[in-house]
């Protein structure tokens, strides 16, 4: 269970780096330099995730940009949630062990 969460936090990680390594990319920093670049299923999910949260902006006309400052409190956001689910494994293993021993 532990590898798999490993994995699908690695999974996330790099969807989320990915998709901002896009925007800066794109020059998409700020509103004025806001662009609409076609993002796959699983970036879409991501970048609805990050706009909720204020990560990525989105204009009226539907153009997106990367707020710098919300994007670092998102990816602290997101290892906390890595975190938390690695512990939560933790304790019912141990509690697992402890229920057979």
């Amino acid at each position: 269970m532990k590898q798999r969460l490993k994995q699908a936090g690695d999974r996330a990680t790099q969807t989320r780096n990915a998709v901002a390594t896009r925007l800066r990319a794109a020059g998409a920093v700020s509103r004025a330099t806001a662009t609409t670049i076609a993002f796959d299923a699983g970036e879409a999910k991501l970048i609805d995730r990050m706009i909720a949260f204020g990560a990525v902006k989105e204009t009226p006309e539907g153009a997106r940009w990367l707020d710098e400052r919300r994007f670092v409190d998102f990816r602290k956001e997101g290892l906390a949630s890595v975190l938390g689910y690695l512990a939560l494994a933790g304790f019912a293993a141990a509690g697992a062990l402890a229920a057979t021993g």
